[in-house]
């Protein structure tokens, strides 16, 4: 959408609404008026009034100027990220482990029924440590494998990982959020 000043819109829009067969003949000076008066409002509609001649004054909630005196800044928002950034790192973390990648670039066989993605941190538990599993017979393992298909311990955290990064990033956010909320 092109911009344009408030005056050329208006013509415009009547130009527009006469063209579709709409009679509307306000008092355009009246209504530039209005529209000038209406710069502390996010919006704002102008609609017909019953004799097609006057209009009625539509306003919505307070625009973005009205906050800016008092309100918070995009420093605001950096320096309580940068206070909150070891959480934020840990996040990054594990939701870079927790990316999926496809089995067949990594080299592995794909069992027919199975997810053709794995992560990360399943890759270095099979590549560096492939005996770390759960005692086969424990409850535990049984638990494991109904919830996780898996009794590989990096397996298990792999699967879960993702839910991790999740719950991080939502902790992460409402931190950042009461901090910039208490400045």
């Amino acid at each position: 959408m092109r911009e344009t000043g408030i005056c050329n819109a208006i013509y415009t829009g009547l130009m527009d609404l006469k063209r579709c067969g709409t009679t509307f003949n306000p008092n355009v000076g009246a209504l530039i008026g209005e529209f000038h008066r209406t710069t502390h409002y996010g919006g704002t509609i102008i609609l017909p009034s019953n004799n097609n001649k006057g209009f009625e004054t539509v306003k919505y909630s307070s625009s973005i100027a009205d906050i800016k005196d008092g309100g918070v800044t995009v420093d605001d928002l950096w320096d309580c990220t940068k206070e909150h950034y070891g959480l934020t790192a840990a996040a990054g973390i594990i939701g870079a482990a927790s990316i999926p990648i496809k089995k067949i670039k990594l080299g592995y066989y794909v069992a027919p029924g199975s997810s053709k993605y794995t992560n990360l941190s399943s890759h270095i538990g099979v590549k560096f440590f492939p005996r770390a599993v759960l005692r086969s017979a424990s409850t535990s393992a049984k638990v494991a494998k109904t919830t996780f298909g898996t009794i590989r311990v990096f397996g298990i955290i792999g699967r879960t990982l993702p839910f991790a990064a999740i719950g991080l990033a939502v902790y992460d956010i409402i931190s950042i959020g009461q901090c910039v909320y208490k400045k």
